[in-house]
């Protein structure tokens, strides 16, 4: 999310606090346990307090194939943001392409959607549930960007956080994403709202670089990114941060393409940004999963121009055995279902 200019944040702050007041409203109601739907089912909760990216697509990714690993049954689902005005959901396209074997529940009704799923999965991974307080939850794993975590900001709309400070304290774990290591003075802001510090820190890892020109795919090394000269596409909630990775990989950045959060792309669009790619002397575009699935569907509009897709993967810097053991905690409580 990209948050309003300084002096638009003040005016915003009585909007804020109106929105702040709702939101405890809310609360009430769930604290108090009515209206949660059990789903007959485990349920894991990835979400985050703040509106934008905190890595909760490479979370679910990485629980899923932890419970795949266990030999169960997992699905994923999530609300699938503007597919009920396109017919077509970017983050589900990433896992069903990223993620072999897992039903994909699409809907912002998430108890209806996963009722649609047969055979019924041993296991549900609810993605950006946090706020979603219908859908009973065995484990809530609330993630912060160790870039801007938000805290310290004010609520929508004059700042990025959905929900107050306070609202930590429900959530089971907190992981601290995008980081480069313990950073002591946000654990102990997380601690002071939470309660504990992060069970876990982790980084966005790249692990390859997938090129797609002229309807081929080839993978890349990390290093082959090196004296690069690209564009730049990334319609995610902190382009920042990958901005940041790109540099740290060595390529240039010459060109860089302005993209809303789950931006929509159409043929003229795409032929704008490659026209601008080219004038700026770029040899390729380099741009998310999500925002690729959406691209290609207007390949020919690249005119030949290489697309450059890292592929990002959650490595822990701390705490990999303390998480696992949560989510064993709920396998084991949880029993096996022939599929």
């Amino acid at each position: 999310m990209h948050e309003p200019p300084r002096w638009a944040s003040i005016l915003l702050r009585p909007a804020s606090f109106c929105f702040e007041a709702v939101v405890h409203l809310r609360r009430r109601r769930f604290d108090a346990g009515r209206g949660v739907v059990h789903l007959g089912m485990p349920v894991i909760s990835v979400g985050n307090l703040t509106a934008g990216g905190t890595g909760k697509t490479p979370m679910c990714r990485w629980i899923a194939g932890r419970i795949q690993d266990a030999g169960r049954r997992p699905a994923i689902a999530l609300r699938g943001y503007r597919a009920a005005a396109t017919g077509f959901s970017d983050e589900a396209a990433e896992y069903e392409e990223r993620l072999e074997g897992v039903p994909i529940a699409i809907g912002a009704d998430r108890v209806a959607s996963v009722a649609q799923i047969e055979p019924p999965p041993e296991l549900l991974v609810l993605d950006d549930g946090f706020q979603h307080r219908r859908v009973h939850r065995d484990l809530d794993v609330v993630l912060i960007d160790a870039s801007r975590s938000g805290l310290d900001r004010p609520m929508l709309p004059a700042g990025p956080r959905r929900e107050p400070c306070s609202a930590l304290r429900r959530a089971d774990v907190v992981i601290v994403t995008r980081s480069t290591g313990v950073d002591r003075a946000l654990s102990d802001l997380i601690e002071h709202h939470h309660g504990r510090p992060p069970l876990a820190w982790t980084r966005h890892r790249w692990t390859s670089v997938l090129e797609y020109r002229d309807g081929k795919k080839a993978e890349l090394a990390i290093e082959q990114l090196r004296g690069r000269r690209l564009a730049t596409l990334f319609g995610v909630g902190n382009p920042a941060s990958i901005r940041d990775a790109v540099e740290a990989a060595g390529s240039e950045i010459v060109h860089d393409e302005p993209a809303r959060d789950h931006a929509a792309y159409d043929a003229a669009s795409v032929s704008r940004l490659v026209v601008a790619a080219r004038a700026a002397g770029a040899d390729a575009v380099i741009t998310t999963f999500k925002d690729w699935v959406k691209l290609r569907l207007h390949s020919r509009s690249l005119d030949g121009l290489p697309v450059l897709v890292p592929m990002v993967e959650i490595e822990f810097l701390e705490g990999e055995k303390d998480f696992r053991e949560r989510i064993d905690e709920v396998l084991e409580a949880s029993p096996s279902v022939p599929g």
